[in-house]
């Protein structure tokens, strides 16, 4: 083959590999969230206010782990609360204490934000994980859509360098993230919540039954500090909602008694330092085992109740 027939060959093979890998990540990036966290979960919420949520009208937000994501519903929240008129649960499955003060850093992307809703548990506080390579001025433009075609493109192809991992994530999505019998399961409401259909006690009797450690080192502590410091000094309202846990559980296990009155004890000394509001759930609401899917999470039942109780309460200390 002549030697110029030879390189245009190759160029036009080239270019249709480049032509065919561009179209998939277009693809990608329609139909999956595109990894530019390290928590597919996060990737998934970033993926959903872009699409979604008008992020200039949001009041309120609800911030947490999975409990966040999952024991209090948005959609009831805004509409049993006169307050509330605009929520964004923000959650992320996995977001340590740590984790949900980094969360708390992209407040600035909702120009009309009133209240934080912190949702949490004494075993939040356990792991002291941070998010790497945490860049929440990136974030905040990503989440609000303020990027030009080709910034857009080009944290499309930075996120997807690693062309196999974006295959992997397509290839697994439908089976990690949205089996309804999956605590990881991913599908929001209007507002970015998960309630819950599963019931542990026939799928998985350790989350049902099993205590966790009460562990919760200083640093976690801090964080919680850190954010309702940041709130105050921001003029936001800030709510630490403790959740409720099986009350077989509490009644078996001195660990968890002695948790759950240290937690609150602690939460609610840091509440009244920074002027935020304590919120015990656990002791308001004294849910029985209807209401939950697991030790600590909420089913679609009990998160509606949750959420209806809070709005009663911001409701009136907002009045």
């Amino acid at each position: 083959m002549h030697i110029k027939t030879y390189i245009k060959t190759l160029f036009i093979i080239l270019g249709l590999i480049a032509l065919i890998v561009i179209t998939y990540l277009f693809y990608f990036a329609k139909h999956y969230p595109i990894p530019v966290t390290n928590r597919a979960s996060f990737d998934a919420k970033l993926k959903f206010i872009r699409e979604n949520i008008n992020v200039n009208e949001v009041d309120t937000l609800i911030v947490g782990s999975s409990v966040g994501l999952n024991n209090i519903q948005g959609t009831y929240l805004e509409k049993d609360s006169t307050k509330c008129k605009v929520v964004l649960n923000l959650s992320v499955h996995g977001a340590y204490t740590r984790q949900t003060r980094q969360l708390l850093e992209l407040t600035d992307a909702f120009p009309k934000l009133e209240r934080i809703l912190y949702v949490g548990q004494y075993t939040d506080l356990g792991i002291t994980h941070q998010f790497n390579d945490y860049n929440p001025d990136f974030l905040m433009k990503y989440m609000r859509n303020e990027m030009n075609l080709i910034e857009k493109f080009l944290v499309i192809l930075r996120a997807c360098n690693n062309l196999f991992f974006c295959i992997n994530r397509q290839r697994t999505w439908k089976k990690m993230y949205k089996d309804k019998d999956s605590f990881h399961y991913i599908e929001y409401d209007s507002t970015g919540s998960v309630p819950l259909q599963i019931n542990a006690k026939i799928t998985n009797p350790g989350r049902w039954g099993g205590a966790q450690p009460g562990h919760m080192p200083e640093v976690s502590y801090g964080a919680i500090y850190h954010m309702s410091k940041r709130a105050l000094n921001k003029g936001l309202k800030f709510y630490f909602i403790q959740q409720p846990h099986r009350e077989a559980i509490v009644k078996r296990d001195s660990r968890v008694r002695n948790a759950l009155a240290t937690f609150s004890k602690r939460v609610s000394n840091i509440m009244k330092e920074n002027h935020g509001v304590f919120i015990n759930l656990h002791t308001m609401l004294r849910l029985d085992d209807t209401h939950f899917s697991d030790r600590n999470h909420l089913n679609d039942k009990g998160s509606k109740v949750e959420a209806k109780k809070v709005a009663k309460i911001i409701d009136i200390i907002e009045k």
